[in-house]
């Protein structure tokens, strides 16, 4: 995995994070948390996995190391989802609490990967297509959805414009991560868009949390 891939993957983790950190109580506080703890799992899991390829490492100390990854892959992909749902569905009124969402997710993978039904390859494979495409491509569709909702309003900001560029990087990650990924796309190719997507992401954080700014009482699916 290239490094500066890792590298973005990083920055946008510590700048939703301290963003998201300081902002006030709002209901897209909750939905951009799903997105930085997505954008989390997935640095780390490439970071373990750029370890476990590029050091010399005992085989017990590589099986930890790539089993470790796998599931950081597997949790970023459920978050992921989760902040998709989230972002498409802000407006919509709901008592229901879906915060423990990504962990009941998280505990059914852990159970079938525990219990043999699964192996670890299938298990990053189903996450990365059920969850981790899917969850990119709602996330985009609430981000276009959020921006013309915004712009019928009068509202103005950078904030807009973050969205629709946030938007065209998760495209960018679902045709990556759920298309190209699985074809006959030269490696290089691949790497260039995945590199493209997380600096779209990186560089939106600066923006689209601005949304967070806003001040409402209403209950979303988050």
């Amino acid at each position: 995995m290239s490094i500066i891939y890792i590298a973005l993957l990083s920055f946008a983790s510590i700048f939703l994070v301290v963003k998201t950190r300081t902002a006030p109580t709002s209901h897209y506080r909750n939905i951009f948390w799903a997105l930085a703890s997505a954008v989390i799992m997935k640095a780390s899991a490439c970071i373990t996995g750029y370890q476990a390829f590029t050091i010399n490492l005992p085989i017990y100390q590589y099986a930890l190391i790539d089993n470790f990854s796998t599931l950081s892959a597997v949790v970023s992909n459920i978050f992921l989802f989760h902040f998709g749902i989230s972002i498409l569905t802000q407006k919509v009124r709901t008592i229901i609490d879906y915060k423990v969402f990504p962990i009941v997710l998280f505990a059914g993978y852990i159970m079938l990967y525990i219990s043999g039904v699964i192996d670890t390859a299938a298990l990053n494979s189903t996450s990365k297509l059920s969850f981790g495409y899917n969850g990119a491509i709602l996330g985009c569709v609430g981000c276009v959805n959020l921006y013309y909702e915004k712009k019928k309003t009068q509202e103005k900001g950078n904030a807009l414009y973050g969205l629709l560029l946030l938007g065209l990087g998760l495209f960018t990650y679902a045709a990556t991560e759920g298309i190209l990924s699985l074809s006959i796309f030269p490696k290089t190719t691949i790497d260039v868009l995945n590199i493209l997507s997380a600096g779209m992401i990186a560089v939106s954080s600066f923006t689209v949390t601005d949304l967070m700014k806003e001040h409402r009482g209403k209950i979303g699916f988050v």
